[in-house]
């Protein structure tokens, strides 16, 4: 990627960003959703050639959210992520104040043909038809600034998930809150202490993830408790 400020670069990815062809299923609420795609890009000073990158991203069950914590949530998206995601959180004024989602990139395989990008897009749109692949997309972007355009790729499919993530979980009644704590945050919570138990989860782990949730104080002597029997 080109020697330029953080400004410039998504600047440049949003304006040369774009989806030929998108996922057919929004994210999942209660599982996991695996994104298979293909990134299109033009190799610098090249003609009639076409730089594909095959990946997938992995997002995982949504949960529970605090905006700081949001922010430590993408994996393999390149050194830059987190002062990449802070700036396009701003610019999106997306505010994920209710739920949290966690993304993992899986890069795999990069080639590049001797072919213009549509020719690349239609063929490429054509295998995902005889696949029946229906969380296959495709992008273009530029070929010095693709991670952004990956990232605000996922953004949006977030944002357009959201709504009915959120409806979909208060249909269950999971946003009832239980002496102020939502019950989503509680079933969680016992699943953490259920993990610590059978040794999957540390002790110092559970703390922590207690104290990113607010809620250590009302676990405490529970927290404690434990911490003596696995101490």
């Amino acid at each position: 990627m080109k020697d330029w400020h953080s400004d410039d670069q998504i600047e440049y990815a949003l304006r040369h960003t774009e989806v030929v062809r998108g996922p057919q299923q929004r994210l999942n609420t209660f599982g996991v959703t695996n994104v298979h795609y293909y990134l299109l890009t033009e190799p610098m000073d090249s003609v009639n050639e076409t730089r594909i990158r095959e990946g997938r991203v992995i997002a995982e069950k949504p949960r529970i959210v605090t905006p700081g914590y949001f922010l430590n949530t993408f994996e393999g998206f390149g050194e830059n992520a987190r002062s990449q995601a802070i700036e396009l959180l701003n610019r999106f004024e997306f505010e994920p104040d209710i739920l949290e989602y966690k993304y993992r990139n899986e890069a795999g395989n990069s080639w590049i043909l001797s072919e213009n990008i549509g020719e690349v897009a239609s063929k490429i749109g054509a295998k995902i038809d005889e696949e029946k692949d229906a969380m296959a997309t495709i992008l273009k972007a530029p070929d010095d600034a693709w991670q952004i355009s990956l990232l605000k790729f996922i953004f949006d499919l977030t944002r357009s998930s959201l709504r009915r993530n959120v409806q979909e979980l208060a249909r269950m009644g999971l946003f009832e809150r239980i002496e102020g704590i939502p019950r989503f945050v509680r079933e969680e919570i016992e699943g953490l202490f259920r993990a610590v138990e059978r040794g999957e989860l540390s002790v110092n782990e559970l703390g922590s993830r207690l104290r990113s949730y607010g809620v250590f104080e009302y676990y405490q002597d529970r927290f404690f408790a434990l911490f003596k029997r696995k101490g």
